[in-house]
């Protein structure tokens, strides 16, 4: 386990049991409930080898007042977006679980069989990140329940869509291929 990893909460997986690749951006999906009207959200996303080593995969960050979800100027492939403009700022109710959604780096990994996948919540990341002090430290709720379901979504990469194509399909491709170059050289003339 690293050492940002005892520091904070984790969620691992079982062993997979065959490989899975993700490609993409992994969105986050947190209910929180802290006892601070703001505060910085640390997502890692890991793999864990047969070792029990974490190994950093990728991650995000959002902070808490800035949560406020806008429509895009422009094409963002349906990531959530913050334009964290003066207006949208708004400081954590008291009391209340809000969503934080936000997307992690994008990725192409190819996490192994019998390895696992961890998720790492934390609030502070001093090497990387300036988060201010608070005092007294805030406790924070992580809600996981029906009611207030954080999760991650992992852009999965299914083994049939990178799969070499089947022989009846080649035939196909092949036999377009030879109506085009005929097509071509036809006009050519």
């Amino acid at each position: 386990m690293l050492p940002n990893d005892k520091k904070a909460l984790t969620y691992t997986t079982v062993p997979l049991e065959e490989d899975l690749e993700v490609t993409g951006h992994p969105v986050i999906s947190l209910w929180v409930s802290p006892t601070a009207r703001d505060g910085d959200f640390f997502v890692y996303l890991e793999e864990v080898d047969a070792e029990g080593y974490s190994h950093y995969i990728t991650e995000g960050v959002l902070r808490a007042s800035h949560r406020k979800l806008s429509e895009p100027p422009f094409k963002y492939m349906g990531l959530p977006y913050h334009r964290s403009f003066e207006e949208d700022i708004q400081p954590m109710p008291e009391g209340e679980p809000v969503q934080l959604i936000f997307d992690l780096h994008p990725i192409s990994n190819i996490f192994n069989a019998g390895n696992r996948i961890r998720i790492t919540v934390s609030c502070a990341d001093q090497n990387n990140f300036e988060t201010p002090e608070l005092s007294p430290p805030p406790t924070i709720t992580i809600h996981r329940n029906s009611a207030y379901a954080s999760h991650v979504t992992l852009p999965v990469i299914s083994p049939e869509a990178t799969a070499a194509p089947k022989q009846g399909n080649l035939l196909i491709i092949i036999a377009i291929v030879i109506v085009v170059i005929v097509a071509v050289v036809s006009f050519s003339w």
